[in-house]
Protein backbone atom coordinates (compact mmCIF):
# COMPACT_ATOMS: atom_id res chain seq x y z
CA UNK A 1 0.00 0.00 0.00
CA UNK A 2 3.17 2.78 0.88
CA UNK A 3 4.62 1.49 -2.02
CA UNK A 4 1.79 2.13 -4.49
CA UNK A 5 0.95 5.38 -2.38
CA UNK A 6 4.74 6.76 -3.35
CA UNK A 7 4.39 5.68 -6.89
CA UNK A 8 0.94 7.12 -7.70
CA UNK A 9 2.62 10.60 -5.58
CA UNK A 10 5.96 10.42 -8.03
CA UNK A 11 3.26 10.36 -10.92
CA UNK A 12 1.74 12.93 -9.98
CA UNK A 13 4.25 15.75 -8.98
CA UNK A 14 7.31 14.26 -11.30
CA UNK A 15 6.00 12.62 -14.29
CA UNK A 16 5.76 9.26 -15.55
CA UNK A 17 9.14 9.03 -16.65
CA UNK A 18 10.70 10.27 -13.20
CA UNK A 19 8.58 6.83 -12.21
CA UNK A 20 10.41 4.79 -14.38
CA UNK A 21 13.96 6.34 -13.64
CA UNK A 22 13.12 6.30 -9.83
CA UNK A 23 12.47 2.42 -10.00
CA UNK A 24 15.34 1.99 -12.12
CA UNK A 25 17.55 3.86 -9.76
CA UNK A 26 16.28 1.57 -6.86
CA UNK A 27 16.60 -1.65 -8.76
CA UNK A 28 19.84 -0.99 -10.52
CA UNK A 29 21.57 2.18 -8.76
CA UNK A 30 21.37 4.80 -11.73
CA UNK A 31 21.51 8.13 -10.96
CA UNK A 32 19.33 10.62 -12.84
CA UNK A 33 18.72 14.20 -13.29
CA UNK A 34 15.41 16.21 -12.44
CA UNK A 35 15.50 19.34 -13.86
CA UNK A 36 19.07 19.66 -13.65
CA UNK A 37 19.46 18.23 -10.09
CA UNK A 38 21.10 14.83 -9.36
CA UNK A 39 18.59 12.03 -7.64
CA UNK A 40 21.13 9.59 -6.45
CA UNK A 41 20.06 8.95 -3.10
CA UNK A 42 16.39 8.75 -1.33
CA UNK A 43 17.33 11.64 0.64
CA UNK A 44 17.27 13.92 -2.37
CA UNK A 45 14.44 11.69 -4.10
CA UNK A 46 12.21 12.34 -1.52
CA UNK A 47 13.01 15.84 -1.00
CA UNK A 48 12.82 16.95 -4.81
CA UNK A 49 9.42 14.84 -4.91
CA UNK A 50 8.04 17.13 -2.21
CA UNK A 51 9.33 20.27 -3.52
CA UNK A 52 8.04 18.96 -7.21
CA UNK A 53 4.98 18.74 -5.62
CA UNK A 54 4.07 21.64 -3.66
CA UNK A 55 5.61 23.90 -6.75
CA UNK A 56 8.15 23.80 -8.83
CA UNK A 57 12.21 23.14 -8.20
CA UNK A 58 15.33 23.47 -10.57
CA UNK A 59 18.73 23.78 -10.69
CA UNK A 60 20.64 26.93 -12.04
CA UNK A 61 24.10 27.22 -12.24
CA UNK A 62 25.17 26.58 -8.83
CA UNK A 63 21.52 26.92 -6.98
CA UNK A 64 18.33 25.14 -6.53
CA UNK A 65 15.19 27.34 -6.67
CA UNK A 66 12.02 26.23 -5.52
CA UNK A 67 9.28 28.28 -6.40
CA UNK A 68 5.64 28.16 -4.18
CA UNK A 69 2.07 29.70 -3.35
CA UNK A 70 4.45 31.93 -1.00
CA UNK A 71 7.42 32.70 -3.03
CA UNK A 72 10.69 31.90 -4.84
CA UNK A 73 13.73 30.28 -2.45
CA UNK A 74 16.98 29.93 -3.55
CA UNK A 75 19.86 28.07 -1.48
CA UNK A 76 23.60 26.80 -2.80
CA UNK A 77 23.13 23.15 -4.56
CA UNK A 78 25.40 21.25 -2.31
CA UNK A 79 22.63 22.66 0.27
CA UNK A 80 19.43 21.33 -1.36
CA UNK A 81 18.49 19.86 2.07
CA UNK A 82 18.31 23.36 2.99
CA UNK A 83 14.56 23.32 1.34
CA UNK A 84 13.35 20.74 3.34
CA UNK A 85 11.89 23.11 5.64
CA UNK A 86 9.95 25.03 3.28
CA UNK A 87 7.88 22.14 2.37
CA UNK A 88 7.78 20.40 5.89
CA UNK A 89 6.20 23.40 7.48
CA UNK A 90 2.74 25.31 7.04
CA UNK A 91 3.87 28.96 7.75
CA UNK A 92 -0.10 30.05 7.06
CA UNK A 93 -1.20 28.05 9.83
CA UNK A 94 1.67 28.94 12.04
CA UNK A 95 1.80 32.21 11.36
CA UNK A 96 -1.06 33.78 10.09
CA UNK A 97 -3.15 34.88 12.68
CA UNK A 98 -0.75 37.34 13.47
CA UNK A 99 -2.16 40.91 13.31
CA UNK A 100 0.61 42.42 11.11
CA UNK A 101 -1.05 45.03 8.65
CA UNK A 102 0.92 48.32 9.21
CA UNK A 103 2.84 47.42 11.99
CA UNK A 104 6.78 46.52 12.89
CA UNK A 105 7.18 42.81 13.27
CA UNK A 106 10.74 41.19 14.62
CA UNK A 107 11.19 37.80 12.89
CA UNK A 108 13.66 36.45 15.05
CA UNK A 109 15.29 33.16 13.18
CA UNK A 110 14.33 33.81 9.94
CA UNK A 111 15.95 30.97 8.26
CA UNK A 112 15.67 31.39 4.40
CA UNK A 113 13.51 34.32 4.75
CA UNK A 114 10.11 32.31 4.26
CA UNK A 115 8.28 34.18 7.42
CA UNK A 116 9.85 37.59 6.60
CA UNK A 117 8.36 37.09 2.98
CA UNK A 118 5.03 35.78 4.42
CA UNK A 119 4.43 39.26 7.00
CA UNK A 120 5.61 41.39 3.95
CA UNK A 121 3.13 39.66 2.13
CA UNK A 122 0.24 40.26 4.73
CA UNK A 123 1.13 43.65 4.55
CA UNK A 124 3.88 44.82 7.57
CA UNK A 125 5.10 48.23 7.29
CA UNK A 126 8.49 46.86 8.61
CA UNK A 127 10.14 43.61 9.05
CA UNK A 128 13.52 43.11 11.02
CA UNK A 129 14.81 39.92 9.88
CA UNK A 130 17.16 38.06 12.48
CA UNK A 131 19.14 35.57 11.44
CA UNK A 132 23.39 34.08 12.69
CA UNK A 133 23.57 31.80 10.49
CA UNK A 134 22.13 31.57 6.87
CA UNK A 135 22.20 35.94 7.02
CA UNK A 136 23.28 35.47 3.16
CA UNK A 137 20.75 33.22 1.93
CA UNK A 138 18.23 35.53 4.28
CA UNK A 139 19.32 38.43 1.98
CA UNK A 140 19.38 36.81 -1.37
CA UNK A 141 15.70 35.28 -1.12
CA UNK A 142 14.48 38.65 0.30
CA UNK A 143 15.50 40.46 -3.01
CA UNK A 144 14.06 37.27 -5.04
CA UNK A 145 10.97 38.25 -3.78
CA UNK A 146 11.07 41.87 -4.17
CA UNK A 147 10.53 42.58 -0.30
CA UNK A 148 12.19 46.11 0.27
CA UNK A 149 10.45 46.54 3.32
CA UNK A 150 12.43 44.63 5.69
CA UNK A 151 16.11 45.10 7.07
CA UNK A 152 18.08 41.53 7.44
CA UNK A 153 20.02 41.42 10.84
CA UNK A 154 23.16 39.05 10.93
CA UNK A 155 22.46 37.81 14.61
CA UNK A 156 20.52 36.37 17.28
CA UNK A 157 19.06 37.79 20.70
CA UNK A 158 20.05 36.73 23.46
CA UNK A 159 20.05 38.01 26.74
CA UNK A 160 22.99 40.18 26.17
CA UNK A 161 25.30 40.71 23.33
CA UNK A 162 27.93 38.18 22.86
CA UNK A 163 28.97 35.42 20.85
CA UNK A 164 28.17 31.98 21.27
CA UNK A 165 29.11 28.27 19.84
CA UNK A 166 25.92 26.36 18.94
CA UNK A 167 24.67 23.28 17.02
CA UNK A 168 23.20 23.29 13.70
CA UNK A 169 21.55 19.66 14.58
CA UNK A 170 17.55 20.43 14.19
CA UNK A 171 15.13 21.38 16.90
CA UNK A 172 16.47 22.78 19.79
CA UNK A 173 19.37 23.52 17.95
CA UNK A 174 20.50 26.60 19.77
CA UNK A 175 20.24 25.22 23.66
CA UNK A 176 23.18 22.81 23.06
CA UNK A 177 26.93 24.08 22.96
CA UNK A 178 28.94 23.52 19.91
CA UNK A 179 31.55 24.76 16.98
CA UNK A 180 28.98 27.01 14.89
CA UNK A 181 29.93 31.08 16.36
CA UNK A 182 26.93 32.90 15.94
CA UNK A 183 26.63 36.87 17.32
CA UNK A 184 23.37 38.43 19.49
CA UNK A 185 22.14 41.10 20.37
CA UNK A 186 20.04 41.73 23.69
CA UNK A 187 16.81 40.86 23.18
CA UNK A 188 14.69 43.89 24.82
CA UNK A 189 16.45 45.54 21.20
CA UNK A 190 14.04 43.46 19.51
CA UNK A 191 11.33 43.61 20.99
CA UNK A 192 8.59 45.93 18.33
CA UNK A 193 4.89 45.97 17.24
CA UNK A 194 4.92 42.20 16.65
CA UNK A 195 7.06 39.31 17.41
CA UNK A 196 7.15 36.03 15.93
CA UNK A 197 10.38 33.46 17.70
CA UNK A 198 11.18 30.21 15.94
CA UNK A 199 15.00 30.38 17.27
CA UNK A 200 15.42 27.45 18.44
CA UNK A 201 16.27 28.14 21.97
CA UNK A 202 16.66 32.01 22.28
CA UNK A 203 12.99 32.13 23.40
CA UNK A 204 13.76 31.96 26.62
CA UNK A 205 15.66 35.07 26.82
CA UNK A 206 12.33 36.52 27.27
CA UNK A 207 11.89 35.24 30.70
CA UNK A 208 15.47 38.26 31.32
CA UNK A 209 12.60 40.84 30.32
CA UNK A 210 10.09 43.02 33.08
CA UNK A 211 6.49 43.02 31.94
CA UNK A 212 6.82 46.75 30.35
CA UNK A 213 9.49 45.46 28.18
CA UNK A 214 7.51 42.30 27.29
CA UNK A 215 4.35 44.67 27.07
CA UNK A 216 6.09 46.65 24.33
CA UNK A 217 4.66 43.95 21.62
CA UNK A 218 1.20 43.19 20.83
CA UNK A 219 1.51 39.96 20.14
CA UNK A 220 4.14 37.11 20.11
CA UNK A 221 4.18 33.50 18.01
CA UNK A 222 6.70 32.15 19.95
CA UNK A 223 7.71 28.29 19.17
CA UNK A 224 9.00 26.51 22.54
CA UNK A 225 11.33 24.14 22.95
CA UNK A 226 11.46 22.94 26.37
CA UNK A 227 9.05 23.45 29.31
CA UNK A 228 6.13 25.19 28.27
CA UNK A 229 4.40 26.36 31.53
CA UNK A 230 7.74 28.85 32.86
CA UNK A 231 7.22 30.93 29.69
CA UNK A 232 3.40 30.75 29.13
CA UNK A 233 3.05 31.60 33.16
CA UNK A 234 5.19 34.63 32.62
CA UNK A 235 3.43 35.89 29.32
CA UNK A 236 -0.05 35.59 31.31
CA UNK A 237 1.60 37.45 34.33
CA UNK A 238 2.22 40.40 31.67
CA UNK A 239 -1.22 40.74 30.48
CA UNK A 240 -1.44 38.19 27.38
CA UNK A 241 -3.99 35.82 26.53
CA UNK A 242 -2.24 32.40 25.96
CA UNK A 243 -3.31 30.12 22.89
CA UNK A 244 -1.36 27.21 21.94
CA UNK A 245 -1.33 26.97 18.23
CA UNK A 246 0.11 23.37 18.08
CA UNK A 247 2.60 20.81 19.87
CA UNK A 248 4.44 18.30 18.88
CA UNK A 249 3.22 14.39 19.12
CA UNK A 250 6.17 13.26 19.09
CA UNK A 251 6.62 11.73 23.22
CA UNK A 252 11.03 12.51 23.14
CA UNK A 253 9.91 16.16 21.52
CA UNK A 254 8.77 18.96 23.69
CA UNK A 255 7.95 21.57 20.89
CA UNK A 256 5.31 23.56 20.42
CA UNK A 257 3.79 27.02 18.82
CA UNK A 258 1.97 29.71 21.07
CA UNK A 259 0.00 33.07 20.42
CA UNK A 260 0.35 35.52 23.48
CA UNK A 261 -2.00 38.70 22.40
CA UNK A 262 -1.87 41.31 24.74
CA UNK A 263 -5.11 42.08 26.95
Amino acid sequence: MALLKGLKLTLRSMGPKYVANEIIRRIAGIPYTYNGILIKDDATFLLVRRLAYKGSVWRQGDEVFFRSELGIFAVPYKDIQLLYPLVGENFEEMYGYLDVRGKVVSDIGSYLGETTVLFARMGSRHIHAYEPVYYRLLERNLRLNNVTNATAHPYGVSIEGDVYGVTLDGTASGVRIGDIKIRTKPIGDAIVDVVKMDCEGCEWALLTLTCQEIRRAEEYAIEIHGPEPLLVRKMEKCGFRAERIWRSNHILIYLSIWHFKRL
